[in-house]
């Protein structure tokens, strides 16, 4: 019990009492701070098991990649395919990462780069102005709103052609 006669002092950011003090809030932070490290650390090494990451081709129904270029006349691609394709492996790793942590990012990503290329559609120019014409406007976008760099910017078409090849944007070949 305190005795009446014995002066209590608040000197531990306004906390007071008669016998020792046991801060149990501080003790609850940290045993929290270090919860927070370990799922981390178990995470990340739950992680480091995956030793072989097996790439899918893009879901193309009847048709392949070449003859939805062929149909569609995207002379850019057909040139390039190769290029384009190996890309591919490397645009959908990437977000498979960023999902991770953004489990819509592919939905927005598709969602943005589909929006700029219905606002370009038209049937008067060829696919491949059409083509050039979303790459150039999301390239500006990122020039004027981002902190990205040139050489960053400039991995842009990689990017469209896996949305591409993934039948969201362009036209499918008839079955």
């Amino acid at each position: 019990m305190l005795d009446k006669n014995q002066t209590v002092t608040a000197n531990n950011a306004s906390k007071a009492a008669g016998r020792d003090l046991f801060d149990y809030s501080t003790t609850v932070m940290i045993e929290s701070l270090m919860h927070d490290s370990a799922i981390e650390n178990v995470l990340m090494g739950i992680a480091s098991f995956t030793t072989k990451i097996e790439y899918e081709k893009p879901d193309t129904f009847d048709y392949t990649i070449e003859q939805k270029i062929d149909y569609n006349e995207l002379t850019i691609y057909k040139n390039f395919l190769d290029d384009y394709m190996e890309n591919y492996n490397l645009v959908k790793h990437k977000i498979i990462v960023i999902e991770d942590f953004d489990i819509t990012f592919e939905k927005r990503l598709i969602s943005h780069v589909k929006s700029k290329y219905i606002q370009n559609y038209t049937d008067t120019i060829s696919s491949n102005e059409l083509l050039k014409k979303t790459i150039s406007d999301i390239e500006l976008e990122l020039k004027n709103y981002s902190e990205l760099t040139l050489e960053d910017i400039s991995g842009l078409h990689y990017i469209v052609f896996y949305i591409f090849a993934k039948c969201k944007i362009f036209k499918k070949p008839p079955k």
